[in-house]
């Protein structure tokens, strides 16, 4: 250990007060020149010299002390870089998904209604049997039996409507597969 920090690591407080006024400001600047951010720099300076003197029965100072802060000072704010670039670097992350998320939304809000759309400008007797089939889960003959019209019919209308949607939405069918399922019958 270096005699120059000897009294420091026997717990002697007026020579690390001494050694505080003594290199705090111009460490400060040292640190301020890395961070390029005042406050940053003194609260990195300030919890150097807090470490130091809690953990001073164990630093080990082999230079001069001096040249100990200013090698501890440039190691800190290297680190503080670092970290700086992590958390940049995860907050574009983030950032990134969360325009992702809501242009996904978006789209998918965009799709609901062109779909919604569609189905509101199919013709009124056609419209009532796709709704009471895809939106109500009717079979056929309920919906016929609803409606007063024939099965046949029932099935004609859906076959339409299908027909229909699919060719209007047809850059939407892949995403959209609940829309056009369609067993023989009507389900």
């Amino acid at each position: 250990m270096h005699a120059e920090f000897a009294p420091i690591a026997a717990g002697d407080r007026v020579a690390f007060e001494a050694l505080f006024r003594m290199h705090y400001r111009a460490l400060c600047a040292f640190a301020s020149g890395y961070l390029k951010d005042a406050d940053k720099a003194e609260d990195l300076v300030q919890d150097l010299f807090f470490r130091l003197w809690l953990e001073r029965e164990k630093v080990q100072v082999t230079t001069s002390v001096k040249a100990y802060l200013y090698a501890s000072v440039r190691n800190r704010c290297l680190n503080a870089l670092k970290a700086g670039a992590k958390v940049r670097a995860l907050n574009e992350e983030v950032d990134d998904r969360l325009e992702e998320r809501e242009r996904t939304e978006d789209e998918h809000t965009e799709r609901i209604a062109r779909v919604q759309a569609a189905i509101e400008s199919l013709p009124e007797e056609r419209r009532k049997v796709f709704k009471l089939s895809r939106y109500e889960g009717l079979k056929y003959h309920e919906i016929a039996a609803r409606m007063g019209i024939s099965v046949k019919t029932v099935e004609n209308q859906m076959g339409s409507a299908l027909k229909t949607l699919r060719s209007e939405l047809k850059d939407l069918v892949p995403l959209l597969p609940w829309l056009f399922w369609w067993s023989e019958g009507g389900g």
